[in-house]
């Protein structure tokens, strides 16, 4: 049996004689792209003269259905089917690179996304971004949006020094964009398990009868946007979380569930340091790596308006930081020191 790499190389030697007659001239390169939070993926990049957008295909979904017995021929049918479909884009694809020029064409289309900041101190060395306690806010521009998801391209530095723009004028269409583009969703628990529950086919009123209302402040509310993806920067638009702060009549706590959501609750509910806990429990247990935000609460002023660690402080953070670093440094040493010498 192939391992990961046999098989990205089994596939790029072979992807020619599966393809159509007229694609048979394309280009077939393989690397690794970076992701969220410094996970790599491996990948397999089409290319054909005729097109300007070279497919990218994630290979580790592929060789996950491999090691679960699929054949090898279909699985070259399938990639090769996702490629043809690739090269040939939407309209709207075809004229990225000459949009991605000029400022004014891509403005409009900047959304922003919360990311953790330690975790991908590597990336963000490359772009634009501002930082929100351990979170940072970095963007992107649609370049499509369908029933499929969404499609993007962050931004770096070099596409922010072309256009000749500030990371404050980043920022600020970001915001705007992101507001109107993708809104803010605000659902309790209940509402989320009866809609849930319902659509698996129970009678309304019974779903109704089995969650039954309770008082705001002993709820949770899930925070999102309308496209369920990146949907934690909502918690960052100004004045989204006023209403429900308001409703409730007390500030609120904010757990990060993955950078898709998160869940505000009342402060009178439980402590930072608890749902810490149960923040940690869960990432460690749950949340794909690529799509963890952080292990820590926030809690959202309701007078201020504003947003802050809860269960720790940044200081604490980047203390620990420095100590994990140094740690890692010391073993590193003690591996080298300890080891045996050889006379002759």
């Amino acid at each position: 049996m192939f391992n990961l790499q046999e098989f990205q190389e089994y596939v790029q030697m072979n992807l020619k004689s599966v393809l159509p007659e007229k694609y048979r001239d394309v280009t077939i390169d393989l690397n690794q792209i970076q992701k969220n939070n410094g996970k790599t993926l491996h990948a397999m990049n089409v290319y054909n003269a005729e097109s300007t957008i070279a497919p990218t295909i994630y290979m580790e979904g592929y060789f996950q259905k491999y090691q679960e017995s699929a054949r090898l021929d279909n699985l070259m049918v399938e990639i090769a089917r996702v490629a043809v479909e690739n090269m040939n884009p939407p309209i709207e694809f075809g004229t990225i690179a000459e949009d991605f020029k000029e400022f004014d064409c891509v403005k409009d289309k900047i959304i922003m996304v919360a990311v953790n900041t330690e975790r991908n101190r590597s990336m963000l060395a490359n772009m634009p971004h501002q930082n929100r306690e351990d979170l940072s806010l970095i963007y992107k521009v649609i370049v499509r949006s369908d029933h499929d998801g969404i499609a993007t391209i962050a931004i770096k530095n070099e596409h922010m020094n072309y256009w000749g723009v500030t990371e404050d004028e980043i920022h600020d269409v970001a915001m705007q964009n992101s507001k109107e583009k993708l809104p803010i969703t605000i659902q309790s628990m209940n509402e989320i398990m009866k809609e849930m529950f319902s659509g698996e086919g129970m009678p309304a009123d019974m779903a109704e009868a089995m969650f039954e209302e309770m008082p705001m402040n002993q709820q949770m509310y899930v925070i999102s946007n309308t496209s369920k993806i990146n949907g934690a920067a909502a918690m960052f638009y100004e004045d989204a979380l006023s209403g429900l702060a308001e409703q409730m009549g007390t500030d609120l706590f904010i757990l990060p569930s993955s950078i898709h959501e998160c869940i505000a609750v009342s402060t009178d509910m439980e402590t930072p340091e608890s749902l810490a806990e149960m923040v940690q429990e869960v990432n460690g247990s749950q949340v794909p790596e690529d799509e963890l935000l952080s292990d820590h609460v926030y809690i959202y002023n309701a007078k201020e308006r504003t947003i802050s660690l809860a269960d720790t402080t940044m200081a604490q953070i980047e203390a620990k930081v420095s100590e994990n670093a140094q740690n890692y440094e010391g073993a590193e040493t003690n591996v080298e020191g300890n080891r045996p010498r050889h006379h002759r």
